[in-house]
């Protein structure tokens, strides 16, 4: 019984909140129906005045690309060919200064060819005076030789003047590879180059890259630091859009989480050399175009200020034309305007929900915005149509509601959750209605227990015909 009641008092609800749903998306005060959406092919899709003039973009005719956070610049700290690190002062994570140790090569193998190019040099030395002596013997030979030995002593003597030459040559060779080693020994101790966060350190023996930032030939890396400071921004954009964006162009970054917190800066560098994978985020936000089947070119944002931003953050970019200036009154696009004679008109959603022509007073124009100030004929509750040709009068509308649906969504649910609480209340009345109905069956059997007691007369019995009759003498 109480389920029953319940379930019919819950429909009654939904019922209720069906029609308000109703009441609140399509009627006025009075109960008219208005913003009724069309289904007809020929169906004009119209905006809120209030969300074309709005902050951004928000009507879609400026494109939004996706981008990351990185930083301005970073560090790849190679190994030397042959080389071999003994020790390493940082770990990933960490946050290191503008010299800074990093890491000490192994010198043991330096120190030992610096070792052994000294004998060699010293070896060489003593292979010169030995030759130098030589020459100078076969000199005096030579002198008391006769004409058919000197040309062996003249041979003997060129010889050891051509191995001279070759020792020179040998400690020449020697000293270089000695000065190298000294500095190889003298600068084991690698340094941070600039300031940042040690982003990756790879394995000496297996270097590998593999970092996410920056560019450029990874062989070798072993050490990566993403440099402290200021950021830019990594963007992608569409093969089908690439003519769109140009270097110099400035930008306006809007954070994902709050539309209303931006930053400035300029495209600094469009990379078409190498295209990127498609991914979620490397698409568009938004594009007034699509993008199906093509693909996509890194360019790069350098910002003005990159206070609050974090490095690895998703963000989304468009052009800045100066649609974040607050300017007094009702400003359109002037694509929305067209005109007949001298009287200007935009196709506006009437009450009866149609288009109609519907004239409007210009004001003021800024150039660089290319909008045009409204002093009269439209308001920012209207819905307009951008100007198709194909648009007709009276043609039925289709509103774009999505902001203003889920703010009435948004108060569906409070009143939703009211509504659960009222049943909540009732259910608990409900419980008290019970034990009330279980106390009234308890009285209901008591008195039919009473009833039990009562002795029952049967009226054609002839014993209560005398019963009556002594009655009634008496």
């Amino acid at each position: 019984m109480k389920k029953a009641i319940v379930t019919v008092l819950i429909l009654g609800l939904i019922g209720a909140g069906g029609y308000g749903v109703y009441h609140h998306f399509f009627a006025d005060k009075d109960g008219e129906t208005q913003r009724v959406s069309s289904d007809a092919e020929n169906a004009v899709y119209v905006d809120l005045v209030s969300a074309i003039t709005g902050f951004g973009s928000g009507n879609g005719l400026v494109d939004r690309y996706g981008g990351e956070v990185e930083p301005q610049d970073t560090l790849q700290v190679k190994l030397e060919n042959d080389r071999t690190v003994k020790e390493c002062y940082v770990k990933e994570g960490d946050e290191v200064e503008e010299g800074q140790r990093l890491f000490t090569y192994d010198t043991q193998d330096d120190e030992d060819k610096l070792a052994q190019a000294q004998i060699d040099i010293e070896k060489a030395e003593g292979d010169i005076e030995i030759s130098e002596k030589a020459i100078e013997q076969y000199e005096k030979e030579k002198a008391k030789a006769n004409e058919d030995d000197k040309l062996m002593y003249t041979t003997n003597i060129l010889t050891e003047q051509n191995n001279i030459k070759k020792s020179e040559y040998e400690i020449k060779s020697k000293q270089l590879e000695m000065e190298k080693l000294k500095e190889s020994i003298a600068n084991a101790t690698v340094t941070a180059e600039l300031a940042g966060v040690v982003q990756k350190i790879s394995d000496p023996n297996q270097t590998d890259s593999g970092y996410s930032y920056g560019s450029g030939n990874n062989e070798n890396v072993y050490i990566t630091i993403l440099a402290a400071g200021d950021y830019r921004i990594k963007g992608s954009v569409n093969e089908q859009n690439l003519s769109q964006i140009e270097t110099g162009m400035e930008m306006i970054v809007h954070s994902r989480v709050d539309d209303t917190v931006t930053w400035k800066g300029e495209i600094s560098e469009i990379k078409t050399d190498n295209k990127e994978e498609e991914s979620a985020d490397s698409m568009y936000y938004y594009s007034s175009s699509g993008n199906s089947g093509s693909s996509n070119y890194s360019f790069y944002v350098e910002l003005e200020n990159s206070d609050g931003l974090i490095l690895g953050q998703h963000v989304y970019m468009e052009q800045d034309l100066g649609q974040d200036k607050v300017k007094d009154g009702l400003w359109l696009e002037e694509y929305y305007i067209f005109q007949e004679g001298e009287k200007s008109y935009v196709w506006l959603a009437n009450t009866s929900n149609v288009i109609e022509k519907h004239e409007v007073t210009l004001g003021e124009y800024d150039e660089e915005l290319m909008k045009y100030e409204i002093t009269d004929g439209l308001t920012a509750e209207d819905y307009i149509a951008y100007p198709l040709g194909t648009i007709q009068e009276g043609d039925p509308v289709i509103y774009n509601d999505y902001s203003d649906s889920r703010s009435s969504m948004d108060g569906m649910e409070d009143d939703l959750s009211s509504m659960e609480e009222d049943l909540s209340g009732m259910e608990e009345n409900m419980d008290g209605v019970e034990e009330n109905l279980s106390g009234m069956e308890e009285n209901i059997t008591d008195t039919e227990e009473d009833l039990s007691d009562v002795e029952v007369f049967d009226i054609n019995d002839a014993e209560f015909d005398e019963d009556v009759y002594d009655a009634d003498a008496e």
